[in-house]
């Protein structure tokens, strides 16, 4: 990218392009910056959204103080390598999708927008300036968070106290609602049944099918001890709605017995989960199986293993593998188990938290958050 000291931009130069009067009359807001991210011009919808004044923003730049954006998460995105519309200047690349960010109102209230950045480039074809389209999204966020609300809800696993074990979920849908589905249950003295699962799809389409497999799971609870036979279940239920996309979701299940450790479980398309032991050993199940609803009146199998003492069983959905550095690799599977034995330093990978976890994976890819839902589930046995 050109040095700006060597090529300066003025809102003089945008005017010189015939563009202003156009960007004033959109609806959205609009503003440019120079390639250090002062800001050129700020449209009059810039203005109504944010009420920040032209007068107050033209001459300083975007981080200072000013929208402060954020992600759906609460990350700060003002840092160069963060800035969407710092990335879209030196990639010389505009939005390939529009991103949900969260700005900041001169009154300090945070306010949804719906944010797009393209680079603009000078006669030579030089990147000089940038240019980023808001929109207001405040009402259609009020009901995806009421959204969120309800599927947070439904997705409560809540178990009565059992000294034998323990259980850590960490779920980040890479949007507001998201397309994973998980859920635990004690079903007996010592049984308990664990799926997580991952729905075709992303936001608010995918995260109405989690409701419906949270009803599928009681539908057939009287099956949630056998594996094969309610995964049966589960697809014959699913294959009608999965017709036209060729299946329906990914799915793992699990029945472990508190009391002698063993897991019996069933993989339908999904990505194996981790035995994670007290040393650095990690095993990859298998028993692979078709997706479900892929396939009508499947007959699943159940493989065995055996969870012991000090070790934990680590579910997972693909978005913790399909993540890919800046080089363009892919993590999967044996790098997330490099991942975890290099953040578990000499210590047992079992005791990895899954915050660290989630933590090194966002490392790999050099990014804020995961383009994909991300669902980790650990279960221990103590």
């Amino acid at each position: 990218m050109p040095d700006s000291a060597m090529l300066p931009w003025t809102a003089l130069d945008l005017g010189k392009l015939g563009v202003l009067e156009t960007l004033n009359a959109l609806a959205d807001g609009v503003y440019v910056t120079d390639t250090e991210r002062r800001i050129l011009f700020w449209n009059e919808a810039a203005e109504r959204i944010t009420g920040w004044p032209a007068a107050e923003v033209v001459g300083r730049t975007c981080r200072d103080n000013l929208l402060v954006h954020a992600d759906k998460d609460g990350h700060l995105l003002c840092g160069k390598e963060f800035c969407p519309l710092h990335r879209s200047m030196v990639t010389g690349q505009r939005s390939a999708e529009a991103l949900l960010l969260f700005a900041q109102k001169k009154n300090g209230e945070r306010v949804p927008v719906e944010v797009t950045v393209a680079p603009i480039r000078d006669a030579q074809g030089q990147v000089v300036a940038g240019i980023e389209l808001f929109r207001d999204l405040t009402l259609q966020v009020d009901d995806l968070m009421r959204a969120r609300q309800i599927q947070e809800a439904m997705l409560l696993c809540p178990l009565p106290p059992d000294e034998r074990l323990e259980l850590e979920i960490r779920y980040t849908p890479s949007e507001i609602v998201g397309g994973d589905f998980y859920r635990m249950e004690r079903i007996g003295p010592d049984l308990y049944t664990v799926m997580v699962a991952d729905v075709m799809g992303h936001g608010m389409a995918s995260a109405l099918y989690t409701m419906q497999l949270r009803s599928l799971w009681e539908d057939w609870r009287e099956e949630l001890s056998y594996p094969a036979a309610f995964m049966g279940r589960i697809n014959n239920c699913l294959q009608v709605l999965a017709r036209e996309a060729g299946y329906f979701a990914t799915a793992a299940c699990v029945s472990y017995n508190a009391a002698t450790g063993e897991l019996r479980y069933v993989l339908a398309g999904h990505p194996p989960p981790l035995l994670l032991h007290p040393d650095q050993r990690i095993d990859v199940l298998a028993n692979q199986q078709p997706a479900l609803g892929m396939l009508p009146d499947l007959h699943y199998t159940e493989a065995v293993q055996q969870l012991e003492p000090g070790a934990a069983l680590l579910l997972l959905t693909d978005g913790a593998l399909e993540v890919n550095n800046e080089a363009g690799a892919e993590l999967g599977s044996d790098g997330l188990q490099q991942l975890l034995r290099t953040a578990a330093q000499g210590a047992p990978v079992s005791t990895l938290n899954l915050a660290q976890m989630e933590e090194q994976i966002l490392r790999f890819g050099n990014q804020i958050h995961l383009q994909d839902d991300l669902t980790l589930m650990k279960l221990s046995r103590r």
